[in-house]
């Protein structure tokens, strides 16, 4: 991942969907994960010295850029040979003592309960001999603030209409249709002058060995020399568009895969406040409940 770059996927580990957001800005590696059905977060940030460090532990040292980028394979499911994995301080230390081989579970009593309530994003590097886990350790950060969710599903929701209507997207495939056109007539151009060449050398070759015509000879001549030019011409504004095509076709893939990153943002973001208005309806009944519980009777004498 380079500098400035972002990515959001929905991954599911161990049963769960999770919608994990990784980050590279300002030197940092910010990854954040939600519970889709629960809309917990987790989120933790880590400077290059902190996974150079990290990696070095693990006796297989990876420099902070080759790091994200295997986090970003690992991420888009790009390689077999990295993967993730979500796991609790009680799992992580299963793990430990399995690679340890000690066979005892970690004692539930002796965890507090930050360490209880975080998670681990494990980064699974397979070589041919042996698999290296490197752990990030990810800090609960509780369930979102609904007016925060709220506003953000209204910038997104802003953002996904200004890259639809007609904006960008509309531009590129104009654009494009336009070198289309310039490119077909470029090679009408092309095929014309052929045709006129071919038939000027055919009636050249016709007349007689006595009487050659040195006009003739002089236009054939210059018709070669201008279809060789046009053909130049022609090859090299067929270059310049195809190229020019071609970036367009990035510039619109790039937009289609941030207008699908940002409606999974807003299916993201919509359910958590959902399930969030819920559980204050939920806790309005329960204090109402309680509260009339409480109230005391009234005896007419």
């Amino acid at each position: 991942m380079d500098a400035g770059s972002k990515l959001m996927e929905d991954i599911v580990f161990r049963g769960v969907e999770f919608s994990v957001r990784i980050e590279v800005d300002n030197g940092l590696l910010m990854v954040e994960i939600s519970d889709l059905t629960t809309a917990d977060q987790w989120r933790g940030e880590f400077n290059p010295a902190y996974i150079e460090d990290l990696t070095r532990k693990t006796g297989n040292f990876k420099q902070f850029p080759i790091f994200c980028s295997m986090l970003e394979s690992a991420a888009r499911k790009m390689s077999d040979s990295v993967t993730l994995d979500l796991l609790t301080y009680a799992d992580l230390e299963l793990l430990r003592n399995k690679k340890a081989g000690v066979v005892s579970r970690p004692r539930g009593h002796q965890q507090s309960s930050a360490l209880t309530a975080k998670r681990y994003l494990i980064l699974i590097y397979t070589v041919e001999f042996d698999r290296i886990h490197y752990p990030l350790p990810l800090p609960y950060l509780g369930k979102p603030d609904p007016a925060a969710l709220q506003r953000e599903i209204r910038a997104l929701r802003a953002e996904l209409s200004a890259l639809t209507s007609h904006g960008v997207n509309k531009c590129a495939e104009l654009e494009m249709q336009r070198l289309r056109a310039e490119l077909a007539l470029v090679k009408e151009e092309k095929q014309t002058m052929a045709k006129v060449l071919e038939q000027l050398q055919m009636t050249a070759s016709g007349s007689s060995a006595g009487r050659e015509d040195w006009r003739v000879r002089g236009v054939v001549r210059t018709l070669e020399e201008q279809l060789v030019k046009e053909r130049a011409k022609g090859q090299r504004s067929a270059g310049k568009r195809c190229q020019e095509q071609r970036l367009l076709m990035e510039q619109l893939e790039e937009l289609r895969e941030s207008e699908c990153a940002l409606r999974v943002r807003v299916k993201s973001l919509t359910s958590e406040l959902a399930l969030l208005r819920r559980g204050l309806d939920n806790l309005s009944v329960y204090y109402i409940f309680t509260f009339s519980l409480f109230q005391p009777f009234a005896y007419n004498d």
